[in-house]
């Protein structure tokens, strides 16, 4: 009895989710059960779990499954935690572990423990991506206008760019979703190249899309890419996960829509560099992708023909100054693409640069400006906020010497209020105004409680 009480225990199990959030792969993990089982090492892995009771009783937990458990006590365990009681039903904790079923956790690889998951608007879009795509949405006119609004709200100064973007992506899924042949198809539908300065919004315009586009759609970075048969990964696993992204349904998948981040980063400019073959070989692989093939992953077989494909990069340096707006096909060959990988690419959008001007209307107007998010954290712990417009201009002044756009300003807002964060949570202020330093002041007034 002792022994086997060694090996049999309570363990919490959970269901590893796959996730594609905001166009990026995800893994978390749903407590979806506790129960008995018998515990074991095989090749020592320490992953090997059977299940004597509960939901998965009878299934084997172990390294190829996409179960895992977690907090696992032996019976002796808890039989000595109750007073060498041992009657299971009655443990003092059982409660603890029936604790949370149904909710979502993240895996914290430094304390090597599940967290769980309280974030609602996470929880929401982790649960959304179980949710069925909806091809209907774009029988819609009116959606489109809807999406761009709703775009605009945080992308500032890009208007007639996300309007591009847009309207060739809502053209591709009228053209893939037609009786027309696939060479008709193929020459009606669009592949996208957004260029322009970093922090201008072209990654964010495409995260929002992936927000709330109805279509499978998925966020890749190129720098991860090698050429089949070298180290890291490469395009079928970009493919794979638009198929998770779609809800392992393939013919979605085949229609979805595939972001390429980094773009420029593939270019190919010194030809003795070590990295040519590798960077050479993703461009070519691309070519295929683009031209419509055949892949396969597991035992699925995709398709690119219907798919749309969209490729993002700063191209850092390709003009001398910040007007990208009349950049052609030849500059980008010049600048290391592929002359056949550019010809796929019918669709050129260029962002604009950001001005002073532009990035205090990104700070006050946008949704996710710091200064907006910040405005809502004061008000759930209920402190005044107010800024005066010389706070404004001091902080796009910064943001604009770091030369990274929009993207800067989240940097430089945290690092101008963090001193005043530690005094409001430690609970002495009711209102906090901020304002441009003057010398040695600080750039804000903080009032006391009364």
């Amino acid at each position: 009895m002792n022994d086997a009480m060694n090996y049999v225990g309570l363990a919490n199990i959970f269901e590893k989710k796959e996730c594609i959030i905001d166009g990026k792969k995800q893994v978390y993990y749903e407590k979806m059960d506790s129960c008995f089982g018998f515990k074991y090492n095989f090749n020592n892995d320490g992953k090997n779990f059977v299940a004597l009771s509960g939901k998965i009783a009878g299934k084997t937990i172990g390294s190829d499954s996409v179960y895992d458990y977690a907090d696992f006590k032996t019976l002796n365990e808890l039989c000595g935690e109750n007073n060498y009681t041992y009657n299971y039903n009655t443990f003092k904790n059982m409660s603890t572990y029936r604790d949370y079923i149904g909710d979502y956790f993240t895996c914290d690889s430094q304390k090597r423990m599940l967290v769980r998951i309280t974030s609602q608007e996470l929880l929401q879009k982790i649960r959304g991506t179980i949710k069925d795509y909806d091809d209907t949405i774009l029988n819609n006119n009116t959606d489109i206008s809807q999406m761009y609004s709703a775009i605009k709200k945080t992308i500032i100064s890009q208007d007639e760019q996300i309007m591009q973007i847009l309207t060739s992506l809502f053209k591709n899924q009228k053209v893939i979703n037609s009786s027309l042949g696939l060479d008709m198809i193929a020459k009606l539908k669009e592949n996208i190249i957004v260029y322009g300065p970093t922090g201008t919004g072209k990654t964010e315009i495409l995260k929002r899309i992936a927000n709330i586009y109805k279509i499978p759609i998925v966020i890749e970075d190129a720098t991860s890419l090698s050429e089949i048969g070298y180290v890291g990964r490469n395009i079928t696993d970009m493919l794979e996960n638009l198929y998770l992204a779609a809800g392992k349904d393939i013919e979605k998948a085949q229609k979805g829509i595939l972001v390429i981040d980094e773009f420029d980063k593939l270019s190919e400019k010194d030809m003795s560099s070590k990295d040519h073959v590798s960077r050479i070989g993703v461009q070519r692989s691309l070519l295929k992708l683009l031209d419509g093939s055949t892949f396969y992953f597991g035992n699925k077989k995709f398709d690119t023909s219907r798919l749309s494909v969209v490729a993002l990069g700063a191209f850092t340096g390709i003009v001398n100054n910040d007007d990208y707006s009349n950049l052609s096909s030849t500059d980008f060959v010049n600048y290391g693409i592929m002359r056949e990988l550019m010809g796929r690419f019918s669709k050129l959008v260029a962002m604009n640069s950001l001005s002073k001007e532009d990035i205090k209307k990104i700070l006050t107007e946008s949704d996710f400006s710091p200064l907006n998010t910040y405005r809502l954290l004061f008000e759930s712990m209920n402190i005044e906020f107010s800024y005066d417009e010389d706070f404004i201009d001091y902080i796009a002044e910064k943001a604009v010497t770091l030369n990274s756009g929009a993207r800067s300003l989240k940097t430089v807002f945290d690092d101008t209020i963090s001193s005043a964060m530690f005094r409001i949570f430690a609970g002495e202020y009711s209102a906090i105004n901020l304002t441009r330093p003057t010398n040695e002041e600080r750039p804000y007034v903080l009032t006391k409680k009364r």
